[in-house]
């Protein structure tokens, strides 16, 4: 199962950005945050199909995990607005690549708020990921140390989706797999909701092409979920 889980998350993780990436080559694509928002919203209305499977239980202090839900909606709507920015100037595989900086920031938010760290080897391999990003960013850098925007908007969507994950993880150990998906995902969904109120202009994809992202989102995301839990 741990391998199936694993294989899951692969398959959904690389299919995903590679079709976030056409259809943002496609079409410009509009207002960023409207799109963000109506691809939350779709993957959230999929998501709904998880309790089918497994029973929501809310349980746990009320307070707790509304301070959570919080955090979840800045980190989640934080890292939407900036990847579906970035993401028509980034190339699929370079954008998984700057995204993955989350890894090394996730592992010191962990140790000292969920008191999780990992072993030696595993930080070998956060270590590398760095490395990787640098190596991969060379069509981003316009000097010797500075980079252009759409680099550090792949690496701020990289930190954002680091308090996202630890806030879920948490959420996880009080409320269970579930629970902690739907009420993250409805978080993340509201946070931008919240956010496209206040800009202008809509997405111009069509419902098709929405109806898509947000499916495959949903599969990617509840695979890390999976994984997570």
């Amino acid at each position: 199962m741990t391998f199936l889980a694993y294989l899951f998350y692969f398959v959904a993780a690389t299919v995903a950005p590679i079709q976030r990436r056409w259809l943002a080559t496609k079409n410009e694509g509009g207002n960023k945050i409207d799109l963000a928002f109506k691809v939350s919203f779709v993957a959230a209305v999929f998501i709904l199909i998880l309790p089918i499977f497994s029973p929501f239980q809310l349980q746990g202090s009320y307070s707790s995990i509304i301070m959570l839900l919080v955090v979840s909606a800045i980190g989640g709507a934080g890292a939407s607005v900036c990847y579906f920015t970035a993401q028509r100037h980034v190339e699929a595989g370079v954008a998984s690549v700057l995204a993955n900086i989350y890894t090394p920031i996730t592992i010191v938010l962990s140790t000292l708020f969920l008191n999780e760290s990992l072993k030696g080897l595993q930080i070998v391999g956060a270590a590398l990921l760095i490395v990787a990003t640098v190596v991969v960013s060379k069509k981003h850098r316009i000097g010797r140390i500075r980079y252009d925007r759409y680099f550090w908007l792949m690496i701020l969507n990289g930190v954002c989706l680091s308090v996202l994950i630890v806030a879920n993880r948490q959420l996880m150990k009080i409320t269970g797999l579930t629970a902690s998906i739907v009420l993250s995902y409805w978080s993340v969904c509201f946070g931008l909701g919240v956010l496209s109120l206040f800009t202008r202009g809509k997405t111009t994809y069509t419902k098709k092409d929405l109806v898509i992202t947000g499916g495959l989102k949903s599969l990617q995301d509840l695979s890390w979920g999976v994984l997570t839990f």
